[in-house]
């Protein structure tokens, strides 16, 4: 259970250094890097195929929202909740656009 958890632990860090470092496209080179080396550690602490399986593909989905989880916390602050789409500037004008009275 113990090499389990080191998995899962090391897919995840793994996932959140590729998600400060790099974008998406990185992922498809990780993600297979990722099953190898989980399934070469779970064939040699003699895992069965059903719980191999298993295991890596939460090491692949652990990965996956460890990156997800890294991008956003990296461009969190881009992100506003109130921005809205209607047409009029906001507070914090980008392009310098006055108010329109009509």
């Amino acid at each position: 259970m113990t090499i389990v958890l080191l998995l899962l632990l090391a897919s995840a860090l793994v996932g959140m250094a590729t998600g400060f470092v790099f974008r998406i496209w990185a992922l498809v080179l990780i993600s297979p890097l990722v099953a190898v080396f989980s399934a070469i550690v779970l064939r040699s602490w003699e895992f069965g195929l059903g719980a191999g399986v298993t295991v890596v593909a939460a090491c692949l989905a652990i990965c996956q929202l460890a990156y997800l989880a890294a991008t956003y916390f990296l461009h969190a602050p881009d992100i506003s909740a109130h921005d809205q789409i209607d047409g009029e500037p906001g507070e914090q004008r980008e392009q310098k656009i006055g108010r329109q009275h009509k």
